[in-house]
């Protein structure tokens, strides 16, 4: 049977959706195509501005039954408001500015851990285990006790254009440990896993930098024989902690497999992707974020949410596991906390908190009139909830913190 469109108000629980008139980026979900099983996955489409949706009702309900969103009334009111999240708790931009100044201090501090320990490996070819361990230590309080938003800001920006496997392994191994912490991976297995985060390129200080530097270049690819020699960087990870000894056997099958797409794509050849481990395909989605926010190999760098949005196409295709990104949406959000952006409205603002289930609308501090001018106290907007004003707000572009100061 062929998917009926209906109206979301029509909607109701036991229906399978096919499609969304919403396209991913202001979605709440991270599929399009899901079965419905509460009405809160209903109040979420709503919220979204979701009009009209496809059914399949050979995977779902038909249209019978009463719907459990209503339709707006003949005076043109709206359904029944969703209540909008409490404000309770929620962090003035002066609190947010301190944590990040705490983490911006904090980077710098395990910046110059984790340099120490690559600048041991150019020289002499070897892993230093205790440097390691300290590191990592280090890296694993910082993410117990500085909020994720401040840290991901810290990491990720002015991150452009880097090319320092230093910092691309602390961005990963600290990402990878907030992606642990959220699927409830116990100490040993965060410990492991951030050490695979931190470790796992150092194979590629073995490879002429030019390979590296290249690597994801697409207007002048590398040759064949040269990308066969860059794909071998996980094995060469592996062999350096080999030959060191002391490593756990675990670290080892996740560095050597953090490029084994689950759909078979990946490399090394003998890598099997559809069995990898969850924290592998953590490491894996990490590692593939780094990369495209930085512009690793020669690519164009991207905004945390074009990021995700290729991310979210890469998973649909087969290659990453669409439940580990979907946290690490959750996590970072389509806007992180601490963004700079400029709204439709021409105002200038700071991204101060998430909205889960309308994460391209967050609630923004607006610091900037349209003509520049800062304004004393800043005003608090939840592009989520914007009932009664006079225009609605969105936001227009993420702006570099140079530019929205």
């Amino acid at each position: 049977m062929p998917s009926k469109q209906i109206p979301v108000y029509e909607l109701h629980v036991g229906m399978y959706v096919a499609k969304l008139d919403l396209s991913w980026l202001r979605s709440p979900f991270l599929r399009h195509s899901f079965l419905v099983e509460e009405p809160a996955q209903i109040e979420r489409l709503v919220r979204a501005g979701v009009k009209t949706v496809y059914i399949d009702p050979d995977r779902g309900r038909d249209l019978n039954g009463a719907p459990l969103v209503e339709p707006a009334s003949d005076d043109g009111s709206s359904p029944t408001p969703v209540v909008p999240p409490s404000v309770e708790g929620r962090k003035s931009l002066a609190q947010l500015n301190e944590e990040y100044a705490q983490a911006k201090l904090a980077r710098a501090q395990l910046e110059q851990a984790v340099h120490s320990i690559f600048a041991a490996v150019r020289q002499h070819g070897t892993i230093t285990r205790v440097q390691t361990t300290e590191a990592i230590q280090e890296i694993m309080i910082a993410a117990r006790t500085l909020p994720n938003s401040a840290i991901l800001m810290a990491l990720s920006q002015h991150r452009a254009g880097d090319s320092s496997l230093s910092r691309h392994a602390l961005t990963t191994c600290t990402l990878s440990l907030m992606l642990g912490q959220a699927v409830q991976l116990n100490p040993l297995e965060l410990h492991e896993l951030a050490t695979a985060g931190l470790l796992h390129d150092i194979g590629l200080l073995q490879l002429p930098p030019a390979i590296v530097r290249r690597s994801h270049v697409t207007s002048s690819p590398l040759s064949e024989a040269d990308r066969r020699r860059f794909q071998t960087h996980p094995r060469q990870s592996i062999l350096m902690l080999e030959r060191r000894g002391g490593f756990e056997t675990p670290v080892l099958h996740m560095i050597g497999e953090h490029h084994a797409y689950l759909d078979g794509s990946g490399y090394p050849p003998e890598t099997r992707g559809e069995f990898t481990s969850i924290r592998t395909r953590i490491l894996m989605i990490t590692d593939r974020y780094d990369e495209l926010i930085t512009g690793f190999g020669g690519a164009s760098p991207l905004a945390p949410h074009q990021a995700l949005q290729r991310l979210y196409q890469e998973a649909q295709d087969g290659l990453l596991d669409q439940d580990v990104l979907s946290r690490l949406i959750k996590i970072v959000g389509i806007y992180p906390v601490h963004s700079r952006v400029r709204l439709n409205t021409q105002e200038l603002a700071v991204v101060v908190d998430l909205n889960p289930t309308a994460l391209h609308q967050p609630v923004v501090a607006i610091t900037h009139d349209t003509s520049g001018a800062g304004y004393s106290t800043p005003l608090v907007v939840d592009l989520a909830h914007q009932e009664g004003q006079p225009q609605t707000r969105s936001i227009e572009t993420v702006l570099e913190p140079s530019r929205a100061a």
